[in-house]
């Protein structure tokens, strides 16, 4: 007698019942991307450590601040933004509700398919200088990219949906750029993005935040601390030292308007000795105390604020 074979059910949607269609692991992204809403006047923080951001703008309009300076940029409905790495991004939405498609994804070449944009030739162009801000860089949406982000509302709307399908989604945006933009439009927007940069400056991102000195980073990257100095002016066209400074102000910035944490709890997970010489390095970094950043005072633009390296 031959085995009883069952006949296909048509009922089920097999994407969304726990068996995954996609058999691959997620290539590069890192999360379910967030559809957020936010009210007039409401903030949504982001930070990019060796990773990066896509923002899609669906409606209402933006201001944005970039590593805790204020030098704002206004966006409209209907672009998209892209967030380098090492950038800590405040959102706030103006007048009107503002909703946008937060992606959240790794440097990989399933994205670029190795046509991505050069690394740049000048120094320091690759990590957002934190006390002189940066320009993000935005496109207005193509018709069929204002497609794609009605498809991702779409699939957030099934619990069950997974990150491998959002990743081919992801892919799918690459290509929609590739197809919908001039080369040189496209490549102005993604000069922040490389597939190559999985290497040395994603080890500095996910090892500097354990590290007390450039001697504690050097330690976990295995190179002498000369030889770290000069991969540092290669890749970043600063001293190691000066990043780890400009990275510990954006974390502290951000633990500062985002978290309810103490004083004496930032100074600890930051390795300051006391709250005391976390308030001074705030007025250094940022011209302001720690209570008063926290209250929600703008920092002074003044150029003279110095960027002390000690």
């Amino acid at each position: 007698m031959c085995p009883r074979i069952a006949p296909p059910r048509f009922d089920d949607e097999p994407l969304f019942t726990g068996n995954s269609v996609f058999k691959h692991q997620s290539a590069a992204l890192i999360s379910i991307p967030k559809h957020k809403q936010l009210a007039p006047g409401e903030h949504y923080y982001l930070k990019s450590q060796g990773d990066y951001y896509l923002i899609f703008l669906l409606s209402g309009s933006v201001t944005t601040y970039i590593n805790g300076e204020q030098h704002p940029e206004h966006f409209e409905a209907k672009r998209m933004i892209f967030v380098p790495m090492g950038t800590l991004l405040d959102i706030v939405a103006e007048q009107d509700e503002a909703s946008f498609i937060c992606f959240h994804f790794l440097p990989s070449i399933h994205l670029c398919a190795r046509q991505c944009p050069e690394l740049a030739k000048n120094k320091g162009a690759h990590l957002p200088d934190s006390k002189k801000g940066t320009n993000l860089t935005s496109l207005p949406l193509a018709r069929s990219i204002d497609l794609w982000t009605s498809s991702i509302i779409e699939y957030l709307q099934y619990s069950l949906s997974d990150l491998r399908l959002f990743d081919v989604k992801l892919q799918e945006l690459f290509l929609l750029l590739r197809m919908n933009y001039a080369r040189r439009v496209q490549e102005e927007f993604l000069r922040g993005f490389h597939c190559k940069r999985t290497g040395f400056s994603c080890q500095v991102f996910t090892h500097h935040s354990s590290c007390r000195s450039v001697e504690d980073l050097a330690n976990k990257l295995g190179v002498p601390p000369t030889t770290l100095t000069r991969m540092f002016d290669d890749e970043f066209g600063i001293s190691p030292l000066k990043w780890l400074l400009q990275q510990r102000a954006r974390h502290v910035y951000k633990d500062l308007v985002d978290s309810h944490l103490s004083l004496t709890e930032i100074s600890e997970r930051y390795y300051f000795s006391s709250p005391g010489y976390l308030s001074a390095f705030c007025r250094r970094m940022f011209g302001l105390s720690p209570l008063k950043i926290r209250r929600g005072h703008n920092i002074p633009t003044d150029d003279t604020i110095e960027e002390h390296e000690e």
